[in-house]
């Protein structure tokens, strides 16, 4: 996806939001240090699935960056088993059938999306847009990112979690995970019944309800 994805959210917010796409290193770690050279001033980072996996690690590494977190469907857990067997079919689907293929026939079915919702010809444009190369590296991300688990120094900004209850790539345990990695009382993690792992697209008034209060949340003490 594009910065597009997260239009309706910006939409719904009524902030600006600054949109940083994922892609540009080839190695999950040289794109770590590249997000937190973006940001000489500690920073409120909003991220989406792998976007909320990279926010999570750069505010583990470089915490003097990050004044909040804001993960939406993300997750502290490193790759799964079928992570390597997943990607290497999702790669050869785009090699064979292109975007069209990788939507329709890999993706739909996890994002819980029919084959008649006008949202896959959305999502296949912003695929199209950023390409096979960037997202070769974001699959690589996802395959080399370690887990955050078991790390000892806890998370002292505070987080808002947003998941959904039907979401089976990012189900609510793994918000309980994050929740767990931090130490600031203002931290949150919200549930939305019935929602998928495409939150800030398909309910963006949720996730910026929440996003405002948890906003306004920060002038508090820790």
């Amino acid at each position: 996806m594009d910065g597009s994805s997260l239009r309706r959210l910006a939409d719904a917010l009524d902030q600006p939001v600054r949109v940083e796409l994922l892609g540009v290193e080839a190695q999950f770690d040289a794109e770590i240090e590249r997000l937190a050279r973006l940001a000489p001033q500690p920073a409120v980072w909003v991220g989406h699935s792998l976007g909320g996996i990279a926010a999570l690690h750069l505010a583990a590494r470089q915490p003097a960056c990050c004044a909040a977190l804001v993960l939406l469907a993300s997750s502290a857990r490193p790759d799964g088993p079928q992570g390597p067997d997943s990607r290497a079919k999702q790669w050869a689907t785009l090699d064979r059938g292109g975007m069209h293929a990788l939507l329709r026939r890999q993706l739909a079915p996890v994002y819980g999306i029919a084959d008649d919702d006008p949202l896959i010809d959305e999502l296949q444009a912003q695929a199209e847009n950023i390409g096979a190369e960037r997202y070769w590296h974001q699959l690589r991300y996802a395959a080399e990112r370690p887990g955050l688990l078991r790390e000892t120094l806890p998370l002292r900004m505070p987080v808002l979690v947003l998941t959904g209850s039907d979401d089976p790539l990012c189900p609510p345990a793994c918000g309980q995970e994050i929740m767990a990695l931090s130490c600031d009382r203002r931290s949150r993690h919200h549930v939305m019944p019935g929602a998928g792992h495409l939150l800030p697209i398909q309910e963006p008034a949720w996730c910026a309800h929440h996003m405002r209060h948890f906003l306004a949340q920060l002038a508090l003490p820790a």
